[in-house]
């Protein structure tokens, strides 16, 4: 008794020591929502809060907007049916406790909501989308109906995010008829709407991630023992049991996304999906970041759509010909443009330690966005701010906030000044 208490106080820091690397605010939030696991496939959540007043003097003129895409289904046109393939055997072989056999038929509605179609948005990703144009209609409502009223909203090439700016558009047009709305979408487009990270950095990630998995096994025990009648006839049914519940968890990431609730996570342990989570996040952070190892490379391709940010604004600025211009595509780019620019929460220098504990799914959930507002006095003095998925955003590479002189942050975009965080 006096050995194995002394080994259990030799462990005891170890394992204090794996529960500070936590995250304890992603720790809460997955126990709140168990969706919130899978970071970049959680819905949007609108997530009012106080705001700084306007400085006295100053009114919003123009709206620079890039947003992701609404929620969609998932990337598993191919693993639906190896997926169901392995529950069903364990269901005709009668193994599959009253629980499992509820998961099973949650993969099979999911599988038939995905209907062969990868990343198609679905009808809570379009309403994602008109009500975050009607919360910023009825914001910004003197910017929408000032003599202008001209709206240049781009998208890139794929169907969900053409579909979202239907969407957003369509809701501003409801609110406001006359509204003189633009569309486009191309090739060149996409050089402003969608850029991702390069072979080499993914490369060099996924090593990390790989190591990573590694070292977080889940708990296959509690999982199969929910799950199966006689554990033991688990792998001969269903194959690997890691590997089954990593692509449940895949498919049942986006049971929200279909307004389903959140039964297929409950199957899985907190600790299971906060790990899960940690991986995404991860990925995200180190891939399309502002990462001490790849952020300087990774920030290159985003340039175009800087300079299309600062052309149109410097535009908007001299001669009024546009009171709102709406980009929609995708979280790679929405991450990259937010760490070039030095949005807080984002553009932090991080390494890989560090991006262990970032908290994804408050940066890119489906639909998130970033909305820059600038306000003009009548000395023609010129301010903006930014919201990061509607809350008031810092900027890392300036002092003060939320509101800074345009001419600041045009500046220090131009220097490049994340490079130096």
């Amino acid at each position: 008794m006096k050995r194995l208490l002394l080994i259990a106080i030799a462990l005891l820091p170890l394992s204090l020591w794996a529960q500070e690397q936590k995250n304890q605010e992603i720790v809460a939030l997955i126990h709140d929502n168990l969706h919130r696991a899978g970071v970049n496939t959680f819905p949007y959540e609108y997530r009012p809060a106080k705001e700084t007043p306007v400085p006295a003097g100053y009114k919003p003129f123009y709206i620079s907007h890039y947003g992701r895409h609404g929620s969609r289904s998932e990337w598993s046109r191919d693993n639906y049916a190896s997926l169901l393939a392995r529950w069903n055997a364990a269901a005709e072989a009668g193994q599959l406790t009253d629980e499992g056999e509820q998961a099973r038929q949650r993969v099979i509605l999911l599988a038939q909501l995905h209907d062969g179609m990868d990343g198609r948005l679905t009808p809570r990703g379009a309403r994602e989308h008109r009500q975050i144009a009607a919360r910023m209609y009825k914001k910004y409502k003197s910017v929408f109906r000032s003599g202008c009223r001209k709206v240049r909203a781009q998208s890139s090439v794929a169907p969900r995010c053409l579909v979202s700016m239907a969407a957003a558009t369509g809701e501003l047009m409801r609110l406001d008829p006359t509204l003189d709305m633009n569309w486009d979408t191309g090739e060149k487009i996409m050089l402003v709407c969608s850029t991702e990270d390069t072979k080499d950095i993914k490369k060099s990630v996924y090593k990390i991630l790989d190591k990573q998995a590694a070292d977080h096994i889940p708990d296959t025990a509690a999982f199969l023992a929910r799950i199966f009648k006689d554990p033991s006839q688990a792998r001969a049914l269903s194959g690997d049991p890691v590997k089954l519940m990593r692509e449940t968890f895949d498919i049942g990431s986006v049971s929200l996304a279909f307004d389903l609730d959140d039964s297929l996570f409950r199957i899985f342990t907190e600790d299971d999906l906060y790990w899960w989570s940690q991986h995404i996040g991860m990925n995200m952070y180190l891939r399309q970041c502002n990462s001490r190892d790849y952020g300087d490379k990774r920030m290159e391709p985003v340039q175009v759509l800087v300079d299309d940010v600062i052309a149109k604004a410097d535009a908007a600025i001299a001669d009024g010909d546009c009171v709102a211009d709406l980009r929609f595509g995708h979280e790679y780019q929405l991450l990259a443009f937010s760490s070039r620019i030095g949005v807080k929460g984002i553009a932090e220098r991080l390494d890989t330690d560090g991006s262990r504990t970032w908290p994804g799914v408050l940066r890119c959930p489906f639909a998130c966005n970033l909305q820059m507002i600038f306000y003009r006095n009548r000395s023609g003095d010129v301010l903006v701010k930014c919201y990061l998925n509607e809350q008031e955003a810092t900027i890392l590479t300036l002092p003060g906030g939320p509101y800074y002189r345009w001419e600041d942050l045009r500046a220090s975009i131009l220097r490049n000044d994340v490079r130096n965080l």
